[in-house]
Order: C-alpha cells, then structure tokens, then sequence
C-alpha cells in the first residue's frame, strides 16, 4: 500500500461492521479530527472494526482510496472537499463499495451508495448569535468566516439572524478569509475591528480564535471547544458532533438500506450534531433574559417549532441605525 500511515482501534466487544477512515493530509484538521473521534467511539463501543489512515499525502489520495476500495470494508468515511472528482470516479469503479465522505456537491445518481454529509451547524451558530448579542458592551460584534464556502456563509448568516433577534441595532463587521490565515493581514484585521468598537468575535473561520484571544478580545470558536486553551476569553464555541449522522449510516448498512443520500440534516441541533458549548463563567455575564431565550429556542428547534433560516447569500457587514 502507499505511504499513509494505517492504525488500528480494538473493541470491547465483537464488532458488527467493517469502517475504514481515509484523512488527506491537507484537509481541515478540525473537520477530520471530528469524522475521526467519533469512528473511534463507535469502535470502543463495539459497533464497527475501525482501520484509519491519517496524513495521507494529496498525490496519494485516489491511489491509496482505490486499494482500500479493494479491501471488504463495509463503510469508508472521511472528506473529499479537496477530491470531489477523484473520489468520485473511484466509486464508479467500486459500486458495491459504501461510502460517507463530507462534500459540497451533489452525488450523480449513477452512484447508488455514495452518501455525503456537510458540517450543517447553522442552529448552533444562530445560538452563538444570541449569547453574542446580549454580552456585548459596545454593541458591536467581529465575524470571521472563508470566503467561497456556502457552509460559512450559513453560519455567519444564521449567527447575525441569532443576534439581531436580539438587538436589531446590533452592529456586525464581516471578514472573509481567502485561503491561509495570514498572521500579519489577521493583525491589520483586528486591529481595526478593535478600533471600530469590537468587543466581540465570532471565529467560524477555525484558527481565528488564536489570534483573536491573543488580541485580548472575546471570542466564540467553532467545531471545537476552545475554552481550556483560551479560558479567560473563549465565550463559548459553536459545536459539531458527527456521531449522529455516522450512527445514521451504520444503522442503514445493517438494514441493508444504505444508498446514496445527503445525510446533511443529521448535523443539525435537532438530531444532536451541533451544540453551543457551555458558557462556563460567561454565563453570569449574559443577561437572564437572553439566556431564557436561547434555552427555549434550543427547545423549539428540537421540537420542531422554530427553524432557523438556510441563508447561503455572500454576508455582509450590517451597521446599526
């Protein structure tokens, strides 16, 4: 096999299913680090028999994705935001093959057991958008999110919907990140938000909060919780969990019902894929008020009597009257 480093976990009982993780190295390390924990807690518990191969080099991708395929895996997961097209010509050639890659596209339906997901977490973010609102002195909030990415753009939309429900006066700066995290360009960026009154950042964009905290302002991370390494300004972060939509598909294996479907929805507060971390400290600093309201919107979303809106448009800075 090619050079990627494969691991083992061992179960506490004898597994059901065979699942293979395949992590290229130049993906989102958050993102794969969340697909990767929650296959290990699966194995621990005994449901599946999990090999991994993490640090894949990108010229490697489909030669190792295709040797795999060839192997009696019943489930292979990871992302493919960087291979869409590879990983879906190797599937064409292994259609008895399952696989559940995180993608943005759609799969053809001459694929019939490709399934996808995204880290659909904008309920999460809509949350972040009310705790945010209410513990702002200055009444004026920082985002930062990456350019060209839809599920950015949900979040960062759903955010501001979260903190104008709020303050409809609320003032929201936005920062688009194209490609790395450029230290120096990240000083200039905050040093005028903090000039324009910033007291407050959303970093949906993940690596953000590193500088956002040096800078000595308040932040609200994402996909991971933040709070032990930054525990005096990490408010809290937006979480994603994959374990529901990977339980999702495991229970469609053993059915023999596995197809091709975007498993999307299972990312959502709804399903158990995304939380608001806690507040810690924070808490006392938020006004009761606000903390009620986002308690009781976190029970009618899981009840499903309250949606947060899917807005995909490009966001833009919005300043109060």
């Amino acid at each position: 096999m090619a050079s990627a480093r494969v691991a083992r976990t061992q179960s506490i009982r004898p597994y059901e299913l065979k699942v293979a993780g395949l992590y290229p190295e130049a993906q989102q390390l958050a993102i794969s680090d969340t697909i990767h924990n929650s296959a290990i807690k699966s194995a621990i518990r005994g449901d599946i028999k999990y090999d991994f191969y993490r640090g894949v080099p990108e010229r490697e991708f489909e030669t190792i994705l295709r040797e795999i395929s060839e192997q009696d895996y019943d489930l292979i997961i990871g992302s493919i935001f960087n291979h869409e097209d590879l990983a879906r010509a190797v599937a064409l050639d292994f259609r008895s093959q399952s696989y559940l890659f995180g993608s943005y596209r759609p799969t053809p339906e001459f694929l019939t057991s490709f399934s996808i997901f995204e880290n659909y977490t904008h309920d999460a973010s809509y949350l972040a958008g009310i705790i945010a609102s209410g513990l702002s002195e200055t009444k004026v909030l920082g985002v930062f999110g990456t350019l060209y990415s839809l599920n950015s753009y949900r979040n960062l939309n759903a955010f501001t919907q979260g903190a104008k429900e709020v303050n409809s006066q609320i003032n929201i700066l936005v920062e688009l990140i194209d490609g790395a995290i450029d230290p120096a360009i990240m000083a200039e960026k905050l040093e005028f938000q903090k000039a324009f009154g910033v007291d407050l950042i959303y970093a949906e964009r993940v690596g953000v909060e590193k500088y956002s905290t040096e800078n000595e302002i308040l932040t609200i991370g994402n996909i991971h919780n933040h709070a032990k390494q930054y525990p005096d300004l990490m408010v809290s972060s937006t979480l994603w969990h994959f374990q529901p939509t990977l339980n999702v598909a495991l229970n469609r294996l053993r059915n023999n019902d596995f197809k091709t479907e975007n498993l999307r929805q299972y990312s959502g507060l709804k399903h158990g894929g995304c939380s608001l971390a806690s507040l810690g400290s924070f808490i006392n600093r938020v006004p009761p008020d606000v903390i009620e309201k986002a308690a009781r919107r976190i029970n009618e979303i899981k009840n499903e009597n309250y949606e947060v809106a899917t807005v995909e448009l490009l966001p833009v800075t919005e300043l109060g009257q």
